[in-house]
């Protein structure tokens, strides 16, 4: 997995990646839900799940939207003060 840019907010995260395989990008996310996400709870003596819902994906075109997608996840934070 190529990680190019990402923001880990609250309630969300933003993740700007190429996967290596078509299903790289699942698999990925799965073991972060599975490790990430019980590291978490266990540190903040809690349960249950930390994001809501189930990711969602979508392809981008590398020349036409790569470096506004990067200042969008960069620039999140921000927004949200």
């Amino acid at each position: 997995m190529q990680v190019h840019a990402y923001v880990l907010m609250d309630n969300h995260l933003h993740l700007l990646a190429t996967p290596e395989t078509a299903e790289g990008l699942s698999r990925m996310m799965q073991s972060l839900g599975r490790r990430y996400v019980a590291a978490f709870n266990k540190r903040h003596a809690r349960s249950g799940t930390l994001w809501d819902g189930r990711f969602r994906a979508a392809p981008i075109e590398a020349g036409t939207y790569l470096l506004a997608c990067m200042r969008y996840i960069e620039l999140n934070p921000l927004d949200r003060k």
